[in-house]
């Protein structure tokens, strides 16, 4: 692939266009073939919805036929032959959408896939120098082969995760996603078309029969270009990470293009913020500013040097908030937290101290590791 400093068209896939007043349970099938489709508005661009947005709405197991494709739309930013790199790879981290839709000569020709950005990616050889255990989230949560699928669908909410780990006498037996789950778990009349003729009760229908057995894996010291080459070329979204036989974190593209986000060179991005809605757009400076002092407080204190620290924001309808923060300290690993509260501000300071003290204790950990390894270097000596 030759050298670009933008997309040029002949990376773009075509897709499907729908009105915006298209019942939601039309665009299933043409979601799965082209994983996302653009919605218009007036013969305008209005939206997109990609596979991600239609499992997370049937993932409640309820929706009507007749809803409206422009309830369900996410808008994300338009990309043309002139944006830049930088630009699109923060679109993705931004919007955590899984196609951004291109635009020449006023209308929309198609969408940028986030697996052809990975291949762009690998061709301007952006992830340099970085291993998967800088870019994996860990760690993995893990579920008995012989739990039910309702007890997986619980553990995943619970932990606010979308993937387990599946045992099988208590070995790594394979992988089980929510995407798996909620295909297997929508009821009859609201079953994706080829789940139709299946009859189960979702309350004992066994995990078994859903789990990815010999899920593609990784060690955990390879290059993140060798996780992105073996994603691209099997047509996969995610690894199991691996340290021996033992699975030890899950790295998805998203974690990938967070990575490049943060390593591009752009100004300010040891902080990346995603999620934020119409609603809650108000927030970024406030949030950018708490996180800007955070890193600064934090290097000072702890002198640790932060690559970067990333946040999604969720606001559910009854008005609480959910944040999942990513705190990327370098050799000293990935620190995740998660916190869901009704007060903005609140929940973000909630997800601070997590840090700070998750920060704390490595520190810690690291002096009396150090204080030990010099301790015995002059008993030897």
């Amino acid at each position: 692939m030759a050298e670009f400093t933008s997309i040029p068209e002949g990376l773009i896939t075509k897709t499907a266009f729908f009105s915006e007043r298209t019942p939601i349970t039309k665009l299933v099938p043409a979601v799965q073939q082209f994983d996302a489709v653009i919605i218009n508005k007036d013969d305008g661009y209005f939206g997109i919805i990609d596979s991600r947005e239609i499992y997370r709405y049937f993932a409640n197991f309820a929706i009507s036929k007749k809803q409206a494709s422009g309830r369900y739309a996410i808008r994300v930013p338009r990309i043309t032959d002139s944006t830049s790199i930088d630009d699109v790879i923060y679109y993705f981290q931004k919007s955590r959408a899984k196609a951004l839709p291109y635009q020449k000569n006023d209308r929309i020709s198609g969408v940028l896939k986030r697996n052809t950005l990975l291949k762009v990616l690998l061709s301007l050889d952006r992830l340099r120098d970085v291993k998967v255990s800088d870019a994996m989230v860990s760690p993995v949560i893990a579920i008995d082969i012989k739990s039910t699928v309702t007890q997986a669908k619980a553990a995943m909410r619970a932990n606010k995760i979308n993937r387990l780990m599946v045992l099988e006498n208590d070995r790594f037996a394979g992988m089980v996603t929510n995407y798996d789950l909620i295909d297997r778990y929508l009821k009859p009349q609201e079953r994706l078309p080829q789940r139709k003729s299946y009859t189960y009760t979702p309350s004992n229908l066994a995990l078994e029969s859903v789990v990815q057995r010999n899920p593609r894996t990784i060690d955990y010291n390879r290059s993140l270009k060798d996780a992105v080459r073996d994603m691209v070329e099997n047509g996969i979204s995610s690894l199991v990470v691996t340290r021996g036989d033992k699975p030890v974190g899950i790295l998805t593209e998203l974690d990938i293009i967070t990575s490049a986000a943060a390593g591009g060179g752009m100004e300010g991005n040891k902080v990346l913020i995603s999620g934020l809605d119409s609603d809650t757009y108000q927030y970024e400076d406030e949030i950018r500013s708490m996180l800007k002092v955070f890193i600064e407080k934090t290097e000072r204190m702890s002198r640790i040097r932060v690559d970067y620290i990333s946040v999604v924001v969720k606001k559910f309808k009854s008005k609480s908030y959910e944040m999942h923060a990513r705190l990327s300290l370098g050799k000293q690993g990935i620190i995740n937290a998660h916190v869901t509260g009704h007060i903005m501000e609140r929940t973000m300071g909630d997800v601070l101290n997590i840090l700070s003290r998750e920060v704390k204790e490595r520190k810690e950990r690291y002096l009396s590791i150090r204080k030990i390894y010099h301790t015995n270097r002059m008993e030897e000596a």
